[in-house]
């Protein structure tokens, strides 16, 4: 699972060494399959729970977007530095950038899914495309 996704973390920025200890840990493994999850389920909350005509324009949209992308960059955080500590290995400002491109990723896995998922719901199936 690491090997899958390593390669679409490391493709917008490499660090050595904190990349490398990424990679060791199994951190973009566990992190890329919750932005897949975290999506899935944003998604499916949208789509098929909320599912209300008056929830269903392209800001109501952009507002789960939010919320996945806020979820994925805490944890996007909060994972490796809990790790890393655990290890005795710090770094400082790698972890918010390393959170952006898991926010970025669980964002463009959401967008995906979106237009994947929602032609099946009922009141929102044109959404985020405005009427």
């Amino acid at each position: 699972m690491n090997e899958m996704f390593a390669p679409l973390y490391e493709f917008f920025h490499y660090s050595v060494p904190f990349s490398d200890d990424l990679f060791d840990e199994g951190v973009y493994g566990t992190l890329g399959l919750y932005a897949v999850l975290i999506s899935f389920a944003f998604v499916m909350l949208f789509y098929y729970v909320i599912n209300r005509p008056a929830f269903s324009r392209w800001y109501h949209w952009a507002i789960i977007l939010g919320i996945n992308f806020l979820t994925a960059f805490s944890l996007g955080a909060f994972i490796p530095k809990t790790r890393f500590s655990a290890l005795g290995i710090q770094y400082s400002s790698e972890y918010y950038a390393f959170a952006l491109k898991n926010a970025l990723i669980a964002s463009c896995f959401f967008i995906l899914l979106s237009f994947g998922l929602r032609w099946w719901s009922t009141n929102a199936k044109r959404t985020p495309i405005p009427h």
